[in-house]
Protein backbone atom coordinates (compact mmCIF):
# COMPACT_ATOMS: atom_id res chain seq x y z
CA UNK A 1 0.00 0.00 0.00
CA UNK A 2 2.74 2.57 1.03
CA UNK A 3 4.64 1.96 -2.59
CA UNK A 4 1.02 2.87 -4.63
CA UNK A 5 0.77 5.69 -1.80
CA UNK A 6 4.24 6.90 -2.75
CA UNK A 7 3.74 6.43 -6.90
CA UNK A 8 -0.12 8.44 -6.66
CA UNK A 9 1.67 11.31 -4.73
CA UNK A 10 4.99 11.49 -7.27
CA UNK A 11 2.24 11.71 -10.24
CA UNK A 12 0.41 14.49 -7.95
CA UNK A 13 3.65 16.14 -7.59
CA UNK A 14 4.09 16.19 -11.38
CA UNK A 15 0.88 17.04 -12.38
CA UNK A 16 1.53 20.34 -10.16
CA UNK A 17 4.34 20.94 -11.06
CA UNK A 18 3.23 21.02 -14.41
CA UNK A 19 0.37 23.55 -14.14
CA UNK A 20 2.44 25.59 -12.20
CA UNK A 21 4.65 26.05 -15.17
CA UNK A 22 1.52 26.85 -17.58
CA UNK A 23 -0.10 29.91 -14.57
CA UNK A 24 3.63 31.07 -14.52
CA UNK A 25 3.80 31.27 -18.16
CA UNK A 26 0.63 33.31 -19.03
CA UNK A 27 2.24 35.47 -16.03
CA UNK A 28 4.96 36.40 -18.08
CA UNK A 29 3.17 36.60 -21.60
CA UNK A 30 0.42 39.17 -20.17
CA UNK A 31 2.96 40.80 -18.43
CA UNK A 32 4.93 41.06 -21.86
CA UNK A 33 1.71 41.84 -24.04
CA UNK A 34 1.28 45.10 -21.67
CA UNK A 35 4.27 46.43 -23.12
CA UNK A 36 2.09 47.06 -26.41
CA UNK A 37 -0.72 45.82 -26.04
CA UNK A 38 -0.16 43.04 -28.21
CA UNK A 39 -3.93 41.62 -29.30
CA UNK A 40 -2.88 37.89 -30.34
CA UNK A 41 -0.16 37.12 -27.27
CA UNK A 42 -3.37 38.32 -25.28
CA UNK A 43 -5.68 35.87 -26.93
CA UNK A 44 -3.55 33.64 -26.64
CA UNK A 45 -3.57 33.88 -22.42
CA UNK A 46 -7.16 34.14 -22.29
CA UNK A 47 -7.31 30.58 -24.31
CA UNK A 48 -5.05 29.03 -22.18
CA UNK A 49 -6.74 29.36 -18.90
CA UNK A 50 -8.83 26.36 -19.99
CA UNK A 51 -5.59 24.04 -19.56
CA UNK A 52 -5.32 25.41 -16.15
CA UNK A 53 -9.19 24.58 -15.35
CA UNK A 54 -8.46 20.72 -16.51
CA UNK A 55 -5.47 20.18 -14.18
CA UNK A 56 -7.34 21.33 -10.89
CA UNK A 57 -9.74 19.33 -11.87
CA UNK A 58 -7.28 16.25 -12.69
CA UNK A 59 -5.22 17.31 -9.15
CA UNK A 60 -8.74 17.50 -7.44
CA UNK A 61 -9.83 13.51 -8.67
CA UNK A 62 -6.02 12.37 -7.64
CA UNK A 63 -6.03 14.02 -4.03
CA UNK A 64 -9.72 12.18 -4.13
CA UNK A 65 -8.14 8.93 -4.82
CA UNK A 66 -5.37 9.72 -2.53
CA UNK A 67 -7.52 10.16 0.37
CA UNK A 68 -9.82 6.97 -0.18
CA UNK A 69 -6.53 5.00 0.10
CA UNK A 70 -6.73 2.46 3.17
CA UNK A 71 -6.55 4.38 6.47
CA UNK A 72 -3.88 7.49 5.08
CA UNK A 73 -1.89 8.86 7.93
CA UNK A 74 -2.56 12.24 9.14
CA UNK A 75 0.58 13.82 7.36
CA UNK A 76 -0.59 12.62 3.92
CA UNK A 77 -4.06 13.94 4.63
CA UNK A 78 -2.88 17.01 5.42
CA UNK A 79 -0.53 16.66 2.68
CA UNK A 80 -3.06 16.62 0.25
CA UNK A 81 -5.38 19.28 1.31
CA UNK A 82 -2.06 21.31 0.81
CA UNK A 83 -2.13 20.03 -2.68
CA UNK A 84 -5.07 21.26 -3.46
CA UNK A 85 -4.89 24.70 -2.02
CA UNK A 86 -1.89 25.33 -4.12
CA UNK A 87 -3.61 24.46 -7.18
CA UNK A 88 -6.41 26.57 -6.31
CA UNK A 89 -4.21 29.35 -6.10
CA UNK A 90 -2.17 28.39 -9.48
CA UNK A 91 -5.65 28.20 -11.00
CA UNK A 92 -6.84 31.84 -9.58
CA UNK A 93 -3.18 33.21 -10.76
CA UNK A 94 -4.19 31.59 -13.54
CA UNK A 95 -7.53 33.49 -13.85
CA UNK A 96 -5.83 36.89 -12.69
CA UNK A 97 -3.85 36.80 -16.28
CA UNK A 98 -6.80 36.05 -17.99
CA UNK A 99 -8.51 39.37 -16.50
CA UNK A 100 -5.17 41.08 -17.50
CA UNK A 101 -5.28 39.91 -21.07
CA UNK A 102 -9.04 41.07 -21.34
CA UNK A 103 -8.52 44.42 -20.01
CA UNK A 104 -5.64 44.65 -22.64
CA UNK A 105 -7.97 43.83 -25.28
CA UNK A 106 -10.33 47.01 -24.02
CA UNK A 107 -7.71 49.37 -23.71
CA UNK A 108 -6.08 48.64 -27.12
CA UNK A 109 -9.96 48.63 -28.37
CA UNK A 110 -10.22 52.23 -26.53
CA UNK A 111 -7.33 53.46 -27.54
CA UNK A 112 -4.41 53.43 -24.94
CA UNK A 113 -3.61 56.39 -22.67
CA UNK A 114 -0.54 56.41 -20.86
CA UNK A 115 -0.51 53.91 -18.30
CA UNK A 116 0.41 54.83 -14.66
CA UNK A 117 3.98 54.05 -14.15
CA UNK A 118 3.87 52.22 -11.64
CA UNK A 119 1.78 49.38 -12.73
CA UNK A 120 4.90 47.96 -15.16
CA UNK A 121 7.01 48.12 -11.28
CA UNK A 122 3.77 46.12 -9.41
CA UNK A 123 3.85 43.69 -12.13
CA UNK A 124 7.78 42.99 -11.96
CA UNK A 125 7.71 42.60 -7.97
CA UNK A 126 4.38 40.09 -8.43
CA UNK A 127 6.46 38.05 -11.36
CA UNK A 128 9.24 37.47 -9.11
CA UNK A 129 7.23 36.70 -5.63
CA UNK A 130 5.87 33.53 -8.21
CA UNK A 131 8.98 33.12 -9.49
CA UNK A 132 10.24 32.37 -5.71
CA UNK A 133 7.82 30.60 -4.47
CA UNK A 134 7.74 28.06 -7.32
CA UNK A 135 11.29 27.76 -6.74
CA UNK A 136 10.59 27.14 -2.73
CA UNK A 137 7.84 24.49 -3.61
CA UNK A 138 9.78 22.78 -5.88
CA UNK A 139 12.66 22.90 -3.58
CA UNK A 140 10.83 22.25 -0.70
CA UNK A 141 13.02 25.44 0.85
CA UNK A 142 10.81 27.31 3.54
CA UNK A 143 12.89 30.31 3.81
CA UNK A 144 13.12 31.24 0.10
CA UNK A 145 8.82 30.46 0.56
CA UNK A 146 8.76 33.16 3.71
CA UNK A 147 11.26 35.41 1.27
CA UNK A 148 8.53 35.44 -1.34
CA UNK A 149 5.28 35.56 1.57
CA UNK A 150 7.42 38.92 3.00
CA UNK A 151 7.37 40.95 -0.69
CA UNK A 152 3.92 40.81 -0.24
CA UNK A 153 3.43 43.87 1.76
CA UNK A 154 5.35 45.71 -1.33
CA UNK A 155 2.88 44.49 -3.68
CA UNK A 156 0.15 45.61 -1.38
CA UNK A 157 1.84 49.31 -0.36
CA UNK A 158 2.40 49.71 -4.41
CA UNK A 159 -1.51 48.90 -5.19
CA UNK A 160 -2.75 51.31 -2.79
CA UNK A 161 -0.26 54.20 -3.92
CA UNK A 162 -1.80 52.89 -7.26
CA UNK A 163 -5.15 53.02 -6.57
CA UNK A 164 -4.74 56.72 -4.62
CA UNK A 165 -3.24 58.21 -7.55
CA UNK A 166 -5.76 56.45 -10.41
CA UNK A 167 -8.66 58.31 -7.58
CA UNK A 168 -7.05 61.46 -7.66
CA UNK A 169 -6.44 61.49 -11.88
CA UNK A 170 -10.54 60.32 -12.00
CA UNK A 171 -11.66 63.82 -9.89
CA UNK A 172 -9.22 65.82 -12.27
CA UNK A 173 -11.15 64.19 -15.45
CA UNK A 174 -13.97 65.06 -17.05
CA UNK A 175 -14.06 63.23 -20.43
CA UNK A 176 -15.80 59.58 -19.77
CA UNK A 177 -13.23 57.73 -22.07
CA UNK A 178 -10.08 58.98 -19.92
CA UNK A 179 -12.06 57.65 -16.64
CA UNK A 180 -12.97 54.31 -17.97
CA UNK A 181 -9.12 54.12 -18.72
CA UNK A 182 -7.97 54.94 -15.41
CA UNK A 183 -10.73 52.41 -14.16
CA UNK A 184 -8.84 49.86 -16.36
CA UNK A 185 -5.82 50.83 -14.78
CA UNK A 186 -7.03 50.29 -11.14
CA UNK A 187 -8.56 46.78 -12.35
CA UNK A 188 -4.83 45.65 -14.50
CA UNK A 189 -3.49 46.84 -10.93
CA UNK A 190 -5.54 45.02 -8.73
CA UNK A 191 -5.26 41.73 -11.11
CA UNK A 192 -1.64 42.17 -9.98
CA UNK A 193 -1.97 42.53 -6.65
CA UNK A 194 -4.23 39.19 -6.31
CA UNK A 195 -1.55 37.59 -8.34
CA UNK A 196 0.87 38.30 -5.46
CA UNK A 197 -1.92 37.27 -2.78
CA UNK A 198 -1.80 33.92 -4.16
CA UNK A 199 1.49 33.85 -4.63
CA UNK A 200 1.48 34.09 -0.72
CA UNK A 201 -1.08 31.46 -0.13
CA UNK A 202 1.24 28.65 -2.18
CA UNK A 203 4.35 30.18 0.20
CA UNK A 204 2.43 29.88 3.49
CA UNK A 205 1.01 26.19 2.02
CA UNK A 206 5.11 25.61 1.39
CA UNK A 207 6.01 26.32 4.92
CA UNK A 208 3.57 24.32 6.14
CA UNK A 209 4.22 21.37 4.20
CA UNK A 210 8.33 21.79 4.89
CA UNK A 211 8.00 22.56 8.51
CA UNK A 212 4.38 21.48 9.41
CA UNK A 213 3.89 25.03 11.24
CA UNK A 214 0.97 27.42 10.17
CA UNK A 215 1.98 31.04 9.16
CA UNK A 216 -0.20 33.79 8.10
CA UNK A 217 1.46 36.87 6.28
Amino acid sequence: MEQVYEKKREQLLDDLSDMSEVAEEMLQNVIKAMDDLNVEKAHEIIERDDVLDNYLITIEEEVSRLLTLDQPLASDTWFSIAMIKIANDLERIGDQATNIAEILLELKHDGIMKPLVMIPELADIVTDMLDVVLESFSTRNSDLAEAACRMDEKADNLYEDIYHKAIKMISQKEDKDEIKQIVQHINLAKSLERVGDHATNIGEETIFIVTGKRVKY
